[in-house]
């Protein structure tokens, strides 16, 4: 899909990828050749120096990562995304919600847990939703009385602590369950159908 949310994702990634401009890269090749060849302990002091930040590099912690790769403020933004893709399309009604998903079984599936849901106080699970990229999270619709919800399911090995983009509406709520985490993105903080979901055998 092409709209302003991919748009602005690929112009932050172009951004952050800019390759110098060729006058500098032209200036660079000439000072190395134009430099002195070094003596054979001067490559051996060069191998070690980039063996060295290569491994600091890899070595170095990068925090928590979700299903897919993504950092906490990415996968909250995903999150967002399809919370917002899913209202606009009429919430648990439109194109972007399977309504005869199973939720046990596409669990069981993706992270062999399976889950279920109660269905009380007014507390309605819609269907698996299935429109914009979720981050590997499994993302369900739900009804909390009058207010939409979007649950979103990841592995607790795999949960970067989602976190809302700045001045986000909404509110996000957190639930550890077994190997899971749940998360509920509602309009309302009280709209958190978390508790009625329970593993199943």
């Amino acid at each position: 899909m092409n709209d302003s949310f991919d748009d602005d994702l690929d112009a932050k990634l172009r951004a952050v990828f800019v390759p110098p401009p060729a006058s500098e890269l032209t200036a660079m090749a000439q000072r190395v050749a134009a430099a002195p060849p070094p003596s054979a302990w001067r490559w051996y002091l060069a191998a070690a120096a980039v063996l060295l930040v290569a491994g600091l590099v890899f070595a170095w912690p990068r925090g928590a990562r979700g299903p897919e790769g993504h950092d906490g403020a990415e996968l909250g933004a995903l999150f967002v995304a399809a919370y917002e893709h899913a209202a606009r399309n009429g919430f648990g009604s439109g194109s972007c919600c399977s309504g005869d998903s199973d939720l046990a079984a596409v669990c069981e599936q993706k992270f062999a847990v399976k889950l279920g849901f109660a269905g009380k106080d007014g507390c309605a699970v819609h269907g698996c939703y299935c429109g914009l990229p979720t981050g590997g999270a499994v993302a369900v619709l739900a009804q909390v009385g009058g207010d939409p919800v979007g649950v979103f399911v990841v592995p607790r090995a795999r949960d970067p602590r989602p976190c809302l983009p700045k001045d986000c509406p909404l509110h996000l709520s957190r639930r550890e369950l077994g190997p899971l985490v749940l998360y509920a993105l509602s309009s309302q903080a009280k709209a958190a159908p978390l508790d009625q979901f329970a593993l199943l055998p």
